[in-house]
């Protein structure tokens, strides 16, 4: 820490050290400070290319950025300005500053993204795999960036993003589940008779009755409505999805 922004010590070596980049944002959220500029341009320059799939250490450093909530935001702003969150996240250009289509949303697409992301690292104590729910969070509009239903179309995308960063097979089978799936909770509850057992079986065979995947769900539900606006979701909506 210099000041009040977290730079690189004299020692620091971004091209011989992949994982520096993740590590010194993860490091400058969790103290709720910003990276300075200058280490910004030096991690952009030198900063060596992610071999794939992710060392387990880099995609660690990366659940803990996402971790810190709220001060992860201007962070991952600034990767993003300087072009470094589309290098960890290729697909991410197709969204940057994506308008949405439904004047509901506060936000564009990547913004949005975030800011779920956020929402999701207050839920994380809520679930069994936090690491699931924070990566799903990121990524649960991805496919908006595509022609077609961006739940369907984000399916395999989150599903190859989540390979690149090395999760294992059964967590990417369930990130890629969980985009193509994250409207199922809030479209059931407030266009079905929640109470109707025949809405229950329809929810429970589209999820392969896993409650690991509900739970997940629910979650995800939560943190995608707070990132929308108040209107999208309201305490009423909150607990027909509960």
């Amino acid at each position: 820490r210099q000041g009040d922004e977290v730079v690189l010590a004299r020692d620091a070596r971004p091209g011989a050290d992949p994982g520096l980049l993740l590590r010194a944002a993860a490091a400058a959220a969790r103290v709720d400070l910003l990276l300075s500029p200058y280490t910004l341009k030096v991690l952009a320059v030198h900063s060596q290319e992610l071999p794939e799939p992710w060392p387990a250490e880099v995609r660690w450093s990366f659940l803990r950025l996402l971790a810190s909530g709220r001060s992860a935001v201007p962070v991952l702003e600034q990767l993003d300005q300087e072009g470094l969150l589309s290098r960890l996240i290729p697909e991410w250009d197709r969204v940057r500053s994506l308008p949405q289509r439904h004047p509901w949303h506060r936000f564009t697409v990547d913004r949005h993204l975030v800011e779920a992301a956020a929402a999701a690292a207050e839920l994380t104590r809520d679930v069994d795999r936090p690491d699931l729910l924070l990566v799903a969070a990121l990524l649960h509009d991805i496919g908006k960036g595509w022609p077609g239903d961006h739940s369907e179309v984000g399916e395999p995308i989150a599903a190859a993003i989540a390979a690149r960063m090395g999760f294992a097979e059964a967590d990417v089978a369930m990130i890629g589940t969980l985009v193509r799936h994250h409207l199922l909770l809030p479209a059931t509850a407030t266009r079905r008779d929640i109470d109707d057992p025949a809405t229950i079986d329809r929810v429970a065979a589209t999820i392969g009755a896993d409650a690991a995947v509900l739970q997940l769900l629910h979650a995800l539900a939560q943190a995608d409505g707070a990132a929308t606006s108040a209107s999208a979701w309201s305490p009423w909506k909150a607990h027909l999805v509960a």
